[in-house]
């Protein structure tokens, strides 16, 4: 973006050159539109003397410029007479005016009465004299006297016939100023900006040998960092025209606009992209764990077992040479107990992967869910007879449809899970609502990290403690527990406490 950024200031700073240049040359072009004008006769029976005697001009020297310079005439030699000059050839006359000195010094300036009574004025030679703002001077001839005579006006026009051989008589009136009109350049400068699409604050710097001659700036108080020299052919020698403009930031922001929204576009989506592979690098890393501590709690849950089993069944046949029944019962039912445990294991990894699905369906029945609470609190009673689990409830009977099978496991999956990582005081209560329901099953143990809550109702998550096995288990007793009560329509959810879980 910053290199894209410094390419796109280069570039305005270059469109801001060149309209400054073209509208200089439009400039000058519509300056010697009025600058140059040509009287031709191609009477040749009319004298060069007589035909420069015979044309009058009603009016001469019109359309005022502010802020002119000055005016004198050009190439002066030694008297102010010969500065206007009437050259005689074989083709005609020509007459080279340029005004390059203050106005003022027309007053004492001498004009030949022969062009004088050729040329007449608007008002008159005085009041021209007196004038201090004439200039860009347009002459406007009434040649109706001689039919023969046309009036060319124009550079391109008067270059023309100044190259032509065959005309009788002919008269070129040039004029020059030194001076810049600069609200007319102003404007020129404005439309070309504007047809660039370019909207800064400019100001404009006339030089004549490294000194300013003129200045135009719309702002007196607005200073601008950025200049630029005209290269346009049309300055003469030493001269030099320079516009200083504004810092266009805002505007080369606008231009990259498209640009910096595509790469901030693709930026954001390279970040998206880096953060969602992360979360997916650690997803995978979590269910790897979750995985290798699975297999290893199934490992020690299964072994167990198996290993008692197996030690049942080698005592019967290597300590038993007495046939002693009792002793054999005894090996069996432990062998019973262990089969059955092996079996529930089984068929809760079996329910667990039912749970994703849709397969599972409730048989709802209306159950008493007191008497249902009490029961699972004596069952465990008996198992952790260590603990203290206390009942509350203000309600005798509080019937409810559920499924008896998966409604049961779950609430014996909380109590478990309690006695197993909670304290050695654990209270049930049961309370009722005209909107709802709630169970809550309470212990005193040391709680759980805040990093851990939002994970253990994931399936087969189990907090980490490395390869120590003090507690059975695979994971899947609060995450069965969560599917099975969310499936009832209702919610599970850990609300953390200081001395409580």
């Amino acid at each position: 973006n910053i290199k894209n950024y410094r390419e796109n200031r280069v570039q305005l700073i270059k469109e801001v050159q060149t309209a400054f240049d073209n509208s200089i040359d439009y400039y000058y072009v519509e300056d010697s539109k009025n600058n140059f004008l040509a009287f031709v006769d191609e009477n040749d029976s009319l004298s060069n003397d007589t035909f420069f005697d015979k044309i009058k001009l009603d009016t001469v020297f019109k359309n005022n410029l502010s802020k002119m310079s000055g005016s004198s005439i050009a190439n002066p030699s030694k008297t102010q007479t010969d500065s206007v000059q009437k050259k005689v050839d074989s083709s005609g006359f020509a007459i080279s005016l340029s005004f390059t000195a203050p106005t003022k010094e027309l007053k004492d300036f001498d004009i030949p009465q022969r062009i004088k009574d050729t040329i007449e004025y608007e008002s008159n030679w005085k009041q021209l004299k007196d004038s201090s703002n004439k200039s860009d001077i347009a002459i406007h001839g009434d040649v109706s006297k001689i039919s023969s005579v046309r009036v060319i006006k124009g550079k391109r026009a008067t270059d023309s016939i100044s190259k032509m051989k065959d005309l009788a008589n002919k008269i070129i009136i040039s004029m020059f100023q030194d001076s810049i009109a600069f609200p007319k350049l102003s404007k020129s400068v404005d439309r070309e900006l504007a047809r660039k699409n370019i909207a800064i604050e400019y100001s404009l710097q006339h030089f004549k040998a490294d000194t300013v001659f003129g200045e135009f700036k719309k702002n007196k108080n607005a200073k601008f960092p950025l200049t630029a020299f005209s290269a346009t052919t049309f300055l003469p020698p030493e001269q030099k025209l320079q516009i200083s403009f504004s810092d266009p930031t805002i505007l080369i922001l606008k231009r990259s606009f498209t640009e910096i929204l595509l790469s901030l576009a693709l930026s954001l989506s390279i970040i998206f992209c880096l953060l969602y592979l992360l979360k997916t690098i650690n997803k995978q890393k979590r269910i790897d764990e979750i995985k290798n501590d699975l297999i290893s709690n199934i490992t020690h849950e299964f072994k167990t077992p198996i290993t008692t089993i197996s030690s049942a069944i080698e005592g019967i046949r290597n300590f038993n040479d007495v046939d002693d029944k009792e002793k054999t019962n005894r090996y069996l039912n432990i062998s019973g107990q262990q089969l059955k445990k092996l079996e529930i294991m089984v068929e809760k990894l079996l329910e667990t992967a039912s749970l994703d699905t849709n397969k599972l369906v409730l048989n709802r029945d209306a159950i008493n869910i007191v008497e249902l609470i009490k029961s699972n609190i004596e069952k465990h009673q008996m198992v952790a007879p260590e603990k203290e689990i206390i009942f509350n409830s203000n309600l005798e009977q509080l019937e409810c449809k559920v499924d008896l099978f998966h409604f049961e496991n779950a609430i014996s999956n909380l109590i478990d899970n309690a006695i197993k990582y909670g304290g050695n005081h654990i209270n049930i209560s049961l309370s009722k609502t005209e909107k709802q329901t709630t169970i809550t099953i309470e212990d005193n143990g040391i709680g759980i990290e805040k990093a851990q809550r939002e994970k253990i109702f994931d399936k087969f998550y189990r907090i980490p403690k490395g390869n120590v096995h003090d507690v059975k288990g695979f994971g899947i007793g609060l995450f069965y527990s969560k599917k099975i009560i969310e499936k009832h329509g209702g919610t599970l959810e850990l609300v953390p406490n200081i001395k409580t879980t």
